[in-house]
């Protein structure tokens, strides 16, 4: 006669699999049994995503972006790997993302800034941020993340940049080759900058403001 649906919400937790990749090694038995030169061939094996490790393209950037999208601590994860029945330590994790920030995210970074030096206006800010067991600091003391991101009309680029003072020398440096409009708020450390104009609110120096 006619058919009623109901709908609900279901929840499939993620499960952990080991992959095992076997690749096989081939040799000639016809050159062995005519005791001449015998070949040997080697299948292709897939190119690790971090070498001598047990990390993979799907659990690297799983671990990565708990910790730094969700906010879920590595020890968190620890807990949550063996609730799933697998052993992954915290410490292993930790290399995990350092190894995918400096192999992986640190060339897309680099293309990123680049990007951005080439646009004709950018904006700036600066924020602080606490460190624990920072060396020559105490866990007390502020340290800093810049930002730089794109204007509207081009597509977006956000990119933060760590620093252990609020010097403005560290735009100044992360800036260099950069010749347009920096919009900032009144910080006078921009002004460090050099062959860019500020535009923003409250500029120092007798710096014009850009209107929108």
């Amino acid at each position: 006669m006619s058919t009623e649906t109901r709908n609900e919400i279901a929840v499939v937790p993620p499960q952990v699999k080991v992959i095992r990749h076997v690749r096989n090694v081939y040799a000639c038995r016809q050159c062995e049994r005519e005791d001449i030169e015998t070949p040997i061939v080697t299948a292709a094996m897939p190119k690790p995503v971090y070498p001598g490790s047990l990390a993979s393209p799907s659990s690297m950037p799983y671990v990565m972006s708990q910790k730094y999208v969700d906010s879920l601590p590595l020890y968190r994860q620890e807990q949550h790997f063996a609730r799933l029945g697998y052993t992954l330590s915290r410490q292993t994790m930790a290399n995990w993302m350092i190894y995918g920030a400096q192999k992986w995210l640190m060339p897309l970074v680099s293309v990123m800034k680049a990007y951005l030096l080439r646009q004709d206006a950018l904006h700036a800010d600066e924020t602080t941020l606490q460190v624990l067991r920072e060396p020559g600091k105490t866990a007390q003391s502020s340290s800093y993340l810049w930002l730089y991101r794109t204007g509207s009309g081009v597509s977006t680029a956000v990119i933060y940049d760590y620093q252990k003072t609020r010097g403005g020398e560290h735009p100044q440096i992360f800036l260099s080759g950069f010749k347009g409009y920096l919009h900032v708020d009144g910080y006078a450390g921009y002004h460090k900058v050099p062959g860019v104009t500020l535009v923003g609110f409250g500029h120092m120096r007798g710096v014009n403001t850009m209107k929108r």
